[in-house]
């Protein structure tokens, strides 16, 4: 019999033996090994046994290793971690090589077994090899362990090292995820050098590190690294110095090639240039050849063999240059001393324009001087003075900045006026018979130009006033006489000569000069003189010759008259009748195809806007070539009628012009007028689409009025943009005129802030009843539109489309666009129009298919790709807001709408207002839009970062010489009812920005102040002077004048004077601290606005000046509400959405909440609707939507 032991241990203490016997010759069973790991302490007892132990042998694999003999112990193989204590054998600090079976053997007859087996960390793997890579990852493959020391591999660890001379990232390796001996490793940096060891894990610990692999480097990529742009700084007008820092060297992912410069016109989205640098070691470049003071947006990037990295994008601007030259240079009115000059500042300023000087150079002595007229305003007006009578001059204008003088304008030859001649010197006063006298004089020593007319004056002794005579003059000679007649003899008379010089400048005007010496004589029979010159009796035969001729040519004129217009009467009462359209023109309705749902509509516009608005570009380009260029037009080129076409290359359509009646017996007249019928949605002849009228065609413009029984007229241009004539002033500035045979009278103009509304009378005098003879018309001039270009936002233009289009009576003619040419902006409005009615009756859009249709009836309708694109976002705005403008009578149950009650009586919002609230704060502002806000001088103006202006909209002071920033304040230009900068809103002043507040007071000439913010000592200091005292500030002085308190408001009425002249503006500061959490009811609201509007009334020339903590909620609250005080007293209805929008463009962070937003609408309601009641303001019908009677009127 044989006893097995089983041992469980715990770090060399045996804590468990189990014995089990054997039958001998049964099959051996032996126990499960016991593991230990490397390093620890193991006890493997003997089992026990009866009797005395005489001796004790431990066998190792079959070799004895100790032996005891009763006293005596032996061992056989001398190791010192072996030993032997009683009846269990001691193993201390085991390794590897202790694994292996141990047997017992007591007095020669007792046997144990026990299997040893020391765990350790395995053996190193094999060292890894690259199978593939890319730019980030590598897939490395390795042998496993040659031994894993009986315990079994669990999983990896990857350490990575980069570069040839790196550390290894022992820290952070890689684990695998099990035991396989292949990997991924991802997360690599392009273009690095890598290699890789692998460390094998089992359950006692980690192996030692393989070797490493081979060297290996990933792939390319293009660089996500952007320079750093340290400098940029214009060197002067045309160039800008760039200087920059490389980006980190592990962000290039590639061989460094060099830069890429790319710069564009900040205004201009096409247009880019490039500049490319292979040098990889350049850190500055000078871009030359820019436009003087101009803003471009430069971007800097780097790149490498796979592509070009992101940019770093800064906005520089040039410095200022030599303004180009005035223009349109002319003399308005000449005196004898003076000329009013009039010229429009230069087409490229260059900069700012300081002023002007204006030359003037004496032909005669050939001097030259110069005048200096600062303070330029857009339009430029001068008069020049201290010149010399009927003298030639030669007249330019030079503009300059703070850094040069530009070139010349068109110079003008002038000649002043003549002056009044000095006194003629009477030499001989006889009696040249008992009834007439003889008189002769001498010219007048002082003469300019030429004596046209001496003028003799006479009386005798019982008379009082003098007669006179006029003589005429047309010879240059020393001495001159006439004899006087059919006097009474014997009688004093009294004689004086004055000589007179005729206008060289209006002919109708004479400069008479002094009187000669007055000379006394008594009439009587005394001898007579030869005569030398003209006698009266010539004159007054002259005199009767003239009547006569008079008499003849209106006798003839009348005659002439009866013929033709008595001739007219007859034909004027016939009906009026419409102009049958060709088949050409088909109209635009509900069989036409391609339309799309206005549900989908913001989709597709997103679609087309999308990489660059290139879709917008192939669908423009799709319909230029659709447009049929050859249809006739050769009624416009006929010789006689291309003086009526304001450009020669936009001609009126013969299938589609309006066709003028002939009037009779008027032969030389024409039909021809440059205007053709353009369809609308579902409605033929909607509209007439026609030039800017000139002044030759004038008559024509308001008989086609007359004639297609028009209403309505819509202008989209102003007389003068950029310098040049786009349109002549076809109506009356004042009263009334006659333009051939309809008198047009203008009888009201109202100024809104982006159109003006006017309204004419007008009056077809060859009409005999007066009833049928007269007509209300109505024009709406969009004065914010630019050429060739689109409005900054769709809003307005939507109101004002919505507007005018509405106003078109029923049963009324055509409505009348025109802007210069004809056709893009006029395009752009009947367009929109269109859409806006196709949205309202079918749900659908079809403007590609419906601008295709219109272009067979006038060419180029809708000119420019952007002019396209506007329309798109336009019927986006309408299609998204919806219909905004609310009447007066329903604006208290769309309020409710907006607003809902909970069960905890807390407010929440409707969907609706919350989407209103969204689309108004949609606007984020660029970096490059707030760029003087942001810069380094800057940032420490502004309270709150987060409300600052936007460039376009920002007021700008008067900058100080050198001092970069100087022209910057936080402040924001808003629009009000009645102007586009109506408003300044901005920020309580700081301690160091108090300077700079009074000096845009005084530069935008503001003389109401409206401040809402607290004041105290610490953040929002008062920034005025004490009573008594006054500060100055350079160029101008404020003082306190007046304080009054009016119950919860204070006014103070300060004056600015300036220390250069004696000019000076009253100012007041109207405070309402914490408006409008003061007003209590709501309905007192107002009562702060009704005070300022009173008193704002009274000084309109600047802009008023709304002060909050940060030019903020309050502020802007205050400018839109009393905007829309305004719109209710004109309109009847109220649009929070547009103002509340357009206002927030010009600067963001106003709206902080849909609370804000909601207050608007609470406060119109409660304070200003209330007790409102509605009526035609102003005794005027262009309401929103009004309608007119119609009256069938006779046609031309």
């Amino acid at each position: 019999m044989r006893w097995f032991v089983s041992l469980a241990l715990m770090l060399g203490v045996a804590v468990r033996a189990d014995y089990f016997n054997a039958e001998e010759g049964e099959e051996e069973n032996l126990p499960e090994p016991v593991f230990v790991r490397a390093g620890a302490n193991v006890s493997l007892p003997c089992p026990p046994t009866e009797g005395p132990v005489r001796t004790l042998i431990w066998w190792k694999e079959y070799r004895k290793i100790v032996e005891v003999h009763e006293e005596q112990t032996i061992l056989w193989e001398a190791e010192p971690h072996v030993n032997l204590m009683s009846d269990a054998l001691l193993l201390r600090n085991v390794v590897y090589g202790d694994s292996a079976d141990y047997q017992c053997q007591i007095n020669d007859e007792h046997q144990a077994s026990i299997r040893l087996l020391v765990q350790d960390v395995p053996d190193p793997p094999g060292m890894p090899l690259i199978i593939s890579f890319t730019s980030r990852s590598v897939n490395l493959s390795w042998a496993p362990s040659i031994d894993n020391h009986h315990s079994s591999i669990i999983h990896y660890i990857i350490h990575i090292r980069v570069g040839e001379s790196g550390e290894w990232d022992e820290s952070s390796g890689i684990m695998t995820t099990g035991n396989g001996t292949s990997w991924q490793v991802i997360g690599l940096q392009p273009y690095t050098v890598y290699s890789f060891r692998v460390v094998a894990v089992n359950t006692i610990g980690a192996s030692r590190p393989s070797k490493e692999s081979y060297y290996m480097v990933t792939l390319r990529e293009v660089p996500d690294g952007k320079p750093n742009i340290t400098y940029a700084h214009n060197t002067s007008s045309n160039s800008i110095l760039l200087q920059w820092a490389p980006p980190p060297k592990h962000t290039l992912h590639g061989e460094f090639l060099g830069y890429r410069i790319t710069y564009r016109l900040r205004e201009r989205v096409r247009g880019e240039r490039e500049i490319t640098l292979r040098d990889p070691l350049a850190t500055e470049f000078t871009i030359r050849g820019l436009n003087a003071f101009s803003q471009y947006l430069i971007s800097l990037q780097v790149f490498n063999p796979a592509g070009i990295g992101p940019a770093t994008t800064v906005a520089v601007m040039t410095d200022e240059g030599a303004p180009s030259r005035p223009r349109n240079l002319t003399a308005t009115r000449i005196t004898n001393n003076s000329v009013k000059l009039r010229w429009l500042e230069p087409e490229h300023s260059n900069g700012i324009i300081q002023g002007y000087n204006i030359y003037h150079l004496d032909v005669g002595p050939n001097h030259t001087e110069r005048k200096k007229v600062p303070n330029p305003l857009q339009v430029m007006e001068y008069v020049l003075g201290s010149l010399k009578p009927y003298t030639q001059y030669k007249v330019w204008v030079k503009a300059y900045t703070g850094k040069n003088e530009g070139l010349a304008s068109n110079s003008l030859e002038i000649i002043t006026d003549v002056q009044s001649p000095s006194a003629p010197f009477i030499t001989n006063l006889t009696c040249q018979s008992v009834d007439s006298i003889y008189v002769q004089w001498d010219r007048p020593k002082i003469v300019f130009h030429r004596i046209d007319y001496y003028f003799i004056a006479y009386r005798s002794e019982n008379t009082w006033d003098f007669e006179e005579i006029s003589v005429s003059s047309s010879q240059e000679r020393q001495s001159h006489a006439m004899i006087i007649s059919n006097l009474t003899s014997n009688m004093m008379y009294e004689v004086k000569i004055q000589g007179a010089s005729r206008s060289v400048v209006e002919h109708s005007k004479v400069f008479k000069g002094p009187y000669s010496e007055l000379k006394k004589i008594f009439l009587q029979s005394l001898t007579t003189s030869a005569l030398e010159e003209v006698t009266i009796g010539v004159g007054i035969i002259a005199g009767i010759i003239c009547v006569a001729l008079v008499l003849l040519v209106a006798i003839l004129a009348f005659v002439l008259w009866r013929k033709y217009f008595q001739a007219a009467y007859y034909y004027l009462d016939d009906p009026p009748r419409k102009r049958a359209m060709s088949e050409m023109s088909k109209t635009f309705g509900d069989s036409d195809s391609g339309s799309i749902d206005v549900c989908a509509w913001p989709d597709h516009v997103c679609n087309l806007h999308a990489d660059g608005d290139i879709g917008f570009s192939k669908e423009y380009e799709t319909i230029q070539q659709a447009t049929d260029l050859d249809l006739s037009s050769e009624c416009s080129q006929l010789a006689e009628n291309k003086n009526k076409n304001r450009y020669v290359n936009i001609v009126a359509y013969d299938h589609s012009r309006v066709v003028l009646k002939i009037l009779p017996g008027q032969k030389k007249t024409t039909d021809y007028i440059n205007a053709n019928y353009i369809d609308g949605y579902n409605e033929p002849n909607a509209y007439i689409g026609t030039q800017g009228p000139l002044p030759s065609t004038f008559d024509d413009y308001w008989r086609m009025i007359w004639e297609q029984k028009v209403y309505i007229i819509i202008m989209i241009t102003n007389l003068v943009e950029r310098g040049r004539r786009k349109c002549d002033m076809y109506w009356p500035k004042e009263g009334s005129e006659l333009y051939g045979i309809v008198q047009v009278k203008l009888t009201q103009e109202v100024e809104l802030a982006t159109y003006t509304i006017r309204t004419f009378v007008i009056r077809n005098l060859k009409v005999k009843k007066k009833t049928s003879s007269e007509r209300t018309v109505y024009q709406y001039h969009y004065t914010n539109w630019p050429d060739h270009g689109v409005p900054e936002h769709p809003l307005p233009v939507l109101s004002f489309i919505r507007k005018s289009a509405s106003a078109n009576p029923p049963g009324g003619g055509p409505i009348i666009v025109h802007c210069s040419a004809g056709v893009g902006r006029t395009g752009t409005y009947i367009v929109i129009d269109a859409m806006l009615r196709q949205i309202k009756h079918k749900q659908s859009l079809s403007v590609p298919g419906f601008l295709k249709h219109i272009r067979q009836q006038r060419n180029f309708l809708v000119q420019t790709e952007e002019q396209y694109i506007f329309i798109h976002d336009a019927l986006l705005e309408a299609i998204e807001s919806g219909e905004t403008e609310i009447p007066v009578t329903e604006f208290s149950e769309y309020v409710q709408k907006l607003q809902m009650s909970n069960n905890d009586n807390e407010k929440e919002y409707s969907p609706l207002l919350e989407k209103q609230f969204k689309l108004v704060t949609s606007f984020k502002a660029k970096d490059f839009s707030t760029i003087s806000a942001t810069k380094p001088c800057n940032r420490v103006k502004n309270r709150n970062i987060s409300i600052i202006p936007v460039e376009s909209y920002r007021v700008h002071i008067t900058p100080k010489p050198g001092k970069d920033g100087s022209d910057y304040i936080n402040a924001s230009f808003f629009q009000g009812f009645n102007k586009l900068n109506e408003f300044i809103i901005t920020q309580h002043p700081t301690f160091d920005t108090i300077p700079d507040f009074w000096q845009m007071i005084w530069d935008h000439n503001c003389q109401t102040i409206v401040l809402l913010s607290f004041v105290d000592e610490k953040e929002y200091p008062c920034f005025w002077p004490d009573e008594d005292k006054e500060n100055d500030y350079g160029t101008f002085k404020v003082k306190l004048s007046e304080e009054c308190c009016q119950g919860c408001f204070v006014t103070r009425d300060f004056i600015l004077q300036s220390t250069q002249d004696d000019y000076e503006v009253i100012c007041r500061i109207i405070e309402c601290s914490a408006w409008p959490e003061c007003c209590s009811p709501l309905n007192s609201v107002y009562d702060l606005i009704h005070l300022v509007q009173e008193w704002h009334l009274e000084y309109q020339n600047g802009p008023m000046v709304v002060v909050d903590r940060y030019g903020g909620t309050e502020a802007a609250t205050f400018c839109c509400l009393s905007t829309l005080q305004k719109q209710v007293e004109f309109e009847n209805c109220i649009d929070i959405y547009m103002f509340s929008k357009l206002y927030h463009m010009r600067r963001p962070g106003i709206w902080q909440s849909k609370d804000d937003y909601c207050f608007l609408f609470r406060a119109v309601e409660k304070g200003l609707l209330e007790n409102f009641e509605a009526k035609p303001p102003f005794n005027n019908p262009i309401t929103n939507g009004h309608v007119l009677p119609v009256k069938e009127d006779p046609i031309i």
